[in-house]
């Protein structure tokens, strides 16, 4: 079973990595973190994350927002700050990240704001020697959502030519006032109308259900059970505000649902 966020074992990078970034938390293995053997294409974010968005709105009703993360690791040529350093000038980014103790240990966190979206930076350093990194898009209307594909697919322009790891996953989160149920069944109903969707891997508890597809519409994925998974949705029940969101991720959701 896969999935960016669970509530069962993960592996230890993926514990240390929830434990620091919060909402930007992606439970990955150190391996994901390196570049992919197929990468997707830059070219193709801003058509996915328009994909996605298409389905939140076929599905959903209302609070939409997108959010893109782009990132990797990188072999340690110095110390962490210099390495920090040459990441932002690399990555092109202004803002310079701040040191700060967290869980015992040190990390450079940074915020760069742009009208319609903002993004969140995150570096440390593992036990292996490599530097971690996440960018964290965020926008809450279309045209936020545009401009953070454009800043996504510049930062990995940029970061390739570099040669410094990079990979990216997408999400789009909506809400309605349906049930858990009723919610989910109108997101499968949403994705059945753009083409085939087939399930690789379900997980439903009695607040969540959360399916993994291989489509025949959203390109490239990530390997489970001998197919490519790229699409995953996710609905969950918030019993105390009386709606249920929903989240469309490809090739996988990142962060919490």
């Amino acid at each position: 079973m896969v999935r960016l966020v669970r509530r069962t074992k993960t592996p230890a990078i993926g514990l240390l990595l929830l434990a620091l970034c919060g909402a930007v938390a992606v439970a990955w293995s150190s391996d994901a973190w390196k570049p992919a053997p197929s990468a997707i294409a830059p070219s193709e974010v801003a058509k996915r994350l328009q994909m996605l968005w298409v389905l939140a709105e076929l599905s959903g009703e209302r609070k939409f927002s997108s959010t893109i993360t782009v990132q990797g690791s990188f072999p340690a040529e110095s110390g962490l700050p210099a390495e920090v350093e040459r990441w932002r000038r690399e990555a092109g980014i202004a803002n310079i990240p701040e040191p700060r103790q967290e869980r015992g240990r040190e990390v450079y966190r940074g915020t760069y704001n742009t009208a319609p979206y903002q993004g969140d930076v995150l570096l440390f350093q593992e036990n292996d020697g490599r530097i971690y990194y996440t960018v964290k898009l965020s926008a809450e209307a279309k045209g936020g959502m545009a401009r953070s594909a454009e800043e996504a697919e510049r930062l990995l322009r940029q970061l390739e030519q570099a040669k410094i790891g990079a990979d990216w996953n997408a999400t789009v989160r909506t809400a309605t006032g349906a049930s858990l149920t009723d919610g989910f069944a109108a997101a499968e109903k949403a994705l059945a109308e753009w083409g085939t969707a087939v399930p690789l891997d379900r997980y439903e508890d009695d607040r969540t259900i959360s399916v993994t597809y291989e489509t025949d519409y959203m390109g490239a994925g990530v390997a489970m059970k001998g197919r490519q998974a790229n699409l995953q949705v996710a609905a969950h029940e918030d019993r105390e505000r009386g709606e249920t969101r929903l989240s469309f991720g490809t090739p996988l959701i990142a962060g919490e649902y």
